[in-house]
């Protein structure tokens, strides 16, 4: 959703973790048996979180779009504590525990590992999630206690949407190889968003990891009777080590969230909660976010970002990519139920933006002249009436509004109603 000629990602100059490319295709037994090793077995896996945004119609759309795709970073850029972050960067199933973990982080995006520390060998499981906001995430599920079958899940807004699990034939294109056709199985996705889930099962796990490259550019997923999808990720290399070693009962000694957020800026025990909801009229529903989507974001307004911006404004057009040190300023969190209640965690004292930014439903009525009834007085004819219908629909309307808040102290709790009429123009707000 960035704005055009903005990719709200890392300047080169300053990468946080290099990535290593991969050295080619490794196939693996009979000549074209690759990247995945197929295993026929029915899967039924529910994907986690993702974003959910609408359509911003108000004056500073182009800006505000581009605020937004820089708040879906905070799975990368740090979020509040593991509470924000945890349901964008997580692979995790339902059955398991303990910490996501950063193995390595890139331009390209970042990858988590959530090992089970109380069932060495199992439950473990990698995710890349990808720094451009709309890309499409990539996860490693490893065995479980209950079943044996690995698998390979793709998650984001090109998948198609499905309401129920459903097998379906997927085509997968890697470059300098011909495509290959896979047995995949289509899960629910978040009903908040539009996003889609395709899980492969995979065979042996540590054949197919061993198939993939360490890096993909330009490789494509491609559904029957749907458009082809991107998918890109760097730092497998990394990323297999975490996993094999998790496969082999062994601790990974990576950084936990909480940590690296901490080496991109200062954490303190403070929490900012709230309500978010947009109503049009004084007797109008309170529309709210739906539940699970990332519809509030907060930036963190230092001196430093406050230069930064102003140097925007005198450059008068928008920098082609953010840096670093300015990305750390943003984060998002997950709407907690369908009332709009969202929190940020592990905050500082300081002074903050909160942007809400989500779709509602809205009803429009429109009249449409259908006919023409003819009036006449005796045989004069006097005029004509015209014969109307009442047409009602429901539309998808776009919001976004923004609401300045403060911590005072650290370790306040500070409350704040993040509704629409709490109207501030992000360009004139500092």
């Amino acid at each position: 959703m960035a704005a055009p000629g903005l990719e709200c990602r890392p300047a080169p100059p300053r990468p946080i973790a290099a990535a290593t490319a991969g050295e080619g295709f490794e196939t693996v037994g009979a000549r074209g048996r690759r990247f995945l090793v197929m295993a026929q077995t029915g899967l039924r896996r529910k994907r986690q979180g993702m974003f959910d945004y609408g359509d911003s119609v108000d004056a500073a759309a182009v800006w505000r779009k581009a605020v937004w795709a820089c708040l879906l970073w905070a799975g990368l850029c740090g979020g509040a504590g593991a509470t924000q972050a945890d349901a964008g960067a997580t692979a995790a199933r339902p059955d398991q525990t303990g910490e996501a973990k950063l193995v390595t982080r890139s331009s390209l995006g970042a990858w988590m590992l959530r090992e089970d520390a109380a069932r060495p060998g199992l439950n473990c499981a990698v995710k890349f999630v990808p720094a451009r906001a709309g890309s499409v995430g990539l996860a490693i599920l490893g065995p479980t206690a209950s079943s044996r079958a690995s698998s390979i899940l793709f998650d984001g807004y090109g998948i198609p949407f499905s309401r129920s699990p459903q097998p379906v034939q997927v085509e997968l294109v890697q470059k300098d190889l011909p495509a290959t056709r896979l047995n995949a199985m289509q899960l629910p996705g978040d009903a908040a968003t539009s996003a889609g889930v395709l899980a492969i099962p995979a065979g042996d796990i540590r054949q197919t990891l061993k198939s993939m490259r360490d890096r993909e550019d330009e490789m494509q997923l491609k559904l029957v009777a749907a458009p082809a999808v991107s998918v890109a990720y760097d730092g497998l290399d990394q990323a297999r080590g975490a996993l094999l070693a998790c496969l082999d009962g062994k601790r990974f000694a990576g950084k936990s969230l909480r940590e690296a957020t901490a080496e991109l800026r200062p954490l303190g025990t403070s929490t900012i909660r709230g309500q978010t909801y947009f109503k049009g009229a004084a007797l109008a529903k309170k529309k709210y976010p739906p539940k699970g989507s990332r519809a509030v974001g907060l930036i963190w307004m230092t001196d430093e970002f406050k230069a930064w911006y102003e140097q925007v404004k005198r450059n008068k057009k928008l920098p082609e990519q953010i840096p670093l040190h300015i990305l750390k300023h943003f984060m998002s969190t997950q709407i907690l139920d369908d009332q709009g209640r969202w929190e940020f965690t592990n905050m500082p004292a300081g002074e903050y933006l909160l942007v809400a930014n989500f779709s509602y439903e809205k009803t429009v009525n429109r009249p449409e002249v259908v006919g023409r009834t003819d009036v006449y007085r005796g045989n004069q004819y006097i005029g004509s009436n015209d014969q109307v219908a009442y047409w009602s629909y429901t539309v998808q309307q776009g919001t976004t509004f923004e609401k300045k808040v403060t911590v005072p102290r650290d370790g306040e709790t500070v409350e704040v109603a993040l509704d629409k009429s709490q109207i501030y123009c992000f360009i004139v707000c500092f």
